[in-house]
């Protein structure tokens, strides 16, 4: 099975490739604020020859879809649907959240839940279940004695906290591109009706918060 994974919601632009035992990977950073796009479609076709395959080869897409930068969700969550519609492949949707915490647990972190900066004085938290958008006076009684994996916005915040042990994600290079193709081959391989489960229709962003809307006065 041939399985191209992308995420542009993070701290940096992911992409792997695997199958048959073949695993190759680009972890890209920039102070670039459009990078998002300038590299993520150069870069799949650049791992792609790498592999010597086509695009038509491919078997299943998955991406993250957030919650993340607005630009970059949009980025991954556009040639996410583009590839699907022009090649016919499903696509596995994952989060920021579930994959931090899966990438904390491989790294050896007992029970994690995630915290993440949702800006306007909120933060996402995950605890293995949901996301939910929590008020930043109200995060404290959630993250008590546990192990918090954070953006560096929620461990400037928070890390002060003694109540709690923060793990700045952007400071421990997890293998998240690894950690996003395991992810989407578990859940391709357990699920009963891939075409159904796993349609780009289904396909949408994890804004969580919606942009901000302005109107003339």
């Amino acid at each position: 099975m041939k399985m191209l994974c992308f995420d542009t919601s993070l701290d940096k632009t992911y992409i792997s490739l695997g199958f048959k035992g073949y695993f190759e990977q680009f972890e890209i950073k920039t102070d670039d604020k459009n990078y998002h796009s300038a590299y993520l479609l150069p870069k799949i076709k650049e791992i792609l020859q790498n592999a010597k395959i086509s695009p038509q080869d491919l078997d299943v897409i998955v991406t993250n879809c957030g919650p993340g930068s607005f630009t970059g969700i949009r980025a991954a969550l556009s040639v996410a649907k583009v590839m699907a519609l022009e090649l016919n492949l499903p696509v596995v949707r994952l989060n920021s959240c579930e994959i931090l915490k899966c990438a904390a647990v491989d790294c050896g972190i007992e029970n994690p839940c995630v915290v993440l900066d949702a800006r306007r004085g909120m933060y996402y938290f995950y605890n293995g279940e949901k996301i939910e958008l929590v008020l930043k006076n109200n995060i404290g009684n959630l993250i008590k004695s546990k192990n918090v994996v954070c953006d560096k916005n929620v461990y400037k915040d928070l890390s002060c906290n003694s109540e709690a042990r923060f793990i700045n994600y952007e400071d421990e290079n997890y293998p998240l591109a690894r950690v996003m193709y395991n992810l989407g081959l578990g859940k391709i391989k357990s699920s009963q009706d891939v075409a159904n489960d796993f349609s780009h229709t289904k396909l949408k962003a994890n804004y969580i918060q919606t942009p901000p809307v302005f109107t003339k006065d």
